[in-house]
């Protein structure tokens, strides 16, 4: 396994919050009944710094927004378009079994794989509506040196 440079891992466990991960992470109890918001592109640096785009529930995340993660205390936030905020608590892991790559679903030579799950802790605005407390957070993502983005075929989901 390859190892990670130190800032790529702090980014990549902030990232979690943004979706950061359903599969094998540990369930977060209380998450709302109602489908929830998903983002098609996550692209951050290592830095804990990014976008999230292409978002369901436009009236209520505005389709888009800035995250921004705090590595040291793995979380996260992310701030809607015109819509208010949603705050969580991320973890990662990379898969203990990876599925077979296939061009629809994997993430490019040099890179790594990582799973991101968390919970959302609160928000503001009407994203919190769409997004409320106790929602769970996942995503598939891709790390190289610099930057993290969602794994091909996959969704940041809050």
């Amino acid at each position: 396994m390859r190892r990670l440079p130190m800032g790529l891992l702090s980014v990549l466990v902030l990232c979690s919050a943004g979706s950061l991960a359903a599969g094998p992470f540990a369930s977060m109890a209380g998450a709302s009944a109602a489908a929830p918001a998903r983002c098609a592109t996550l692209a951050a640096t290592v830095k804990g710094v990014g976008t999230v785009t292409n978002c369901t529930d436009a009236a209520n995340t505005g389709g888009s927004g800035k995250i921004v993660f705090n590595i040291t205390k793995l979380t996260g936030v992310v701030t809607w378009n015109k819509t208010g905020t949603t705050t969580m608590k991320i973890a990662y892991s990379t898969p203990k079994v990876d599925e077979p790559e296939t061009p629809a679903h994997s993430c490019a030579k040099g890179s790594t794989e990582l799973l991101i799950t968390g919970v959302v802790t609160g928000g503001s605005g009407t994203a919190l509506k769409s997004i409320p407390k106790g929602s769970k957070v996942s995503a598939e993502v891709c790390t190289t040196k610099t930057t993290v983005t969602n794994e091909l075929g996959t969704f940041f989901v809050f």
